[in-house]
């Protein structure tokens, strides 16, 4: 049996009563977090350049553009809130994928469930489908993947979400296989892209990606076989070896969904930055530290962090995401990490700016290499009075281990909404999420997702 046939098996087969409990709890905690990401996202620049052309473009208006009044086509819908939802970088991630995978195949299956007035059941299946197959393959072929300069959100995201909207369509084993060779052609995504309006753009990449195959595979459009496994297939292709049988066999058997988790960000900045946010956060507080009492900060990451904290100067809002030192600086300079942190242009605090003079990174050897720890780091300060404080290697607020409260998580949601909509619509959409499985028509979602924004 090839790849493919695997992959399309468990995508035909399984049913909402396979899943675990757990997951469906774990998909209605990553609607409420992805939806709120999706509605912050629709005023920043990305997302309007997007809009721009899709409205130029024309196209059915079937789908609702999430915190906009505009409507348009299933992809072009896909893309355009695939690429809002990433546009804070404050989507949630997945250790396995090493990358993003909730907006993605949100974005994809709100799109594709409206258009086809499918159930919310549809789409929290959909999603557990999608996200079972980018954990599988990314276990399979990160960290190398990721490390040779794929973004994995897109690299690995657009097989997973052409497998949930095929799931959502009601595709058979024959075009499922199509959809999915078709998508591990389409799929692309490149890490020099980070801390740049493309790297957003991947996020919606993926969705839009995931959509077109299954809709072209619904139309007959075929792939080969061995796409995924053949000698110049995905795997050899994106991957150090040629196949990724040993991870897709045990999809439907082990779930990823519950075994590795989401993590959710507490803050709106690479994932690879919060650990050591975090742990400054900590030490500012528990210290009563000011600025001017550190002479020095050393941060030591995994030898996956320096390729892609490749901005210790940063020179725009995007670029800062993705610098250690600004990050670090900021949390110490001001006691928070959020969105007022990246504001358009250079760093000009003068105190931000000197703090981030005095943080080093670096790779510490000793940290694991397992993709569970890969966001893991450790903290040292040196004090003006000859004191050092540390913090040892941990995980960050949010990782799996330390989940986000219902509470913070549902608030985290409110202060992403309400840049859209008015807190009582916000809070009404926060309560029909946390239902998102029983929801009779998307549509009753996706109608309250509209707001007053071109």
């Amino acid at each position: 049996m090839t790849a493919l046939a695997r992959v399309s098996e468990f995508v035909v087969k399984t049913t909402l009563d396979d899943c675990p409990r757990e997951a469906l709890a774990q998909v209605r905690r990553a609607a409420l977090d992805t939806v709120g990401v999706m509605l912050a996202g629709a005023g920043e620049p990305v997302a309007r350049a997007v809009r721009e052309v899709a409205r130029a473009e024309g196209g059915t208006p079937l789908c609702t553009v999430v915190g906009t009044r505009l409507r348009t086509s299933v992809t072009w819908a896909a893309l355009a809130n695939g690429t809002a939802g990433h546009a804070h970088d404050f989507d949630d991630t997945s250790f396995a994928l090493m990358g993003h995978p909730s907006v993605p195949l949100l974005a994809a299956l709100l799109a594709a469930g409206e258009a086809e007035m499918a159930d919310g059941a549809a789409v929290a299946l959909g999603y557990v489908i999608g996200f079972e197959i980018d954990a599988a393959l990314g276990s399979a072929m990160n960290p190398a993947h990721y490390q040779r300069g794929w973004h994995a959100t897109s690299t690995i995201g657009s097989l997973g979400c052409a497998a949930a909207v095929a799931r959502l369509l009601g595709l058979d084993l024959a075009q499922t296989r199509h959809a999915l060779g078709l998508a591990a052609s389409l799929a692309s995504g490149l890490k020099e892209n980070f801390g740049s309006m493309t790297k957003p753009y991947h996020a919606g990449h993926a969705a839009r990606n995931g959509v077109l195959a299954a809709l072209l595979a619904r139309e007959s459009l075929t792939a080969s076989e061995s796409a995924l496994d053949g000698p110049q297939g995905y795997a050899a292709v994106f991957g150090e070896r040629a196949s990724a049988g040993d991870a897709l066999e045990g999809l439907g058997r082990r779930w990823h969904l519950v075994e590795s988790g989401i993590a959710v960000k507490p803050y709106p900045s690479c994932a690879l930055t919060h650990a050591a946010i975090d742990a400054l956060l900590d030490l500012r507080r528990q210290h009563g530290l000011r600025p001017e009492q550190v002479e020095a900060v050393e941060i030591g990451v995994t030898r996956v962090t320096p390729g892609v904290l490749i901005y210790p100067t940063p020179a725009t809002a995007l670029e800062r995401k993705f610098s250690m030192q600004f990050c670090a600086a900021s949390a110490l300079a001001h006691g928070r990490v959020d969105f007022t942190s990246f504001t358009e242009g250079e760093v000009r605090d003068p105190v931000v700016r000197s703090l981030m003079d005095r943080t080093t990174m670096v790779v510490d050897e000793r940290l694991s290499d397992r993709l569970i720890e890969h966001a893991w780091s450790r903290v040292n300060l040196r004090l003006t009075d000859g004191r050092t404080l540390a913090v040892p290697p941990r995980g960050a607020t949010g990782h799996p281990d330390r989940p986000l409260s219902a509470e913070a998580l549902r608030e985290k949601f409110l202060s992403c909404a309400t840049l859209a909509l008015p807190r009582s619509e916000a809070e009404g959409v926060a309560e029909q999420l946390q239902h998102l499985d029983d929801i009779p028509d998307v549509r009753a979602l996706t109608s309250r997702l509209a707001a007053d924004r071109d």
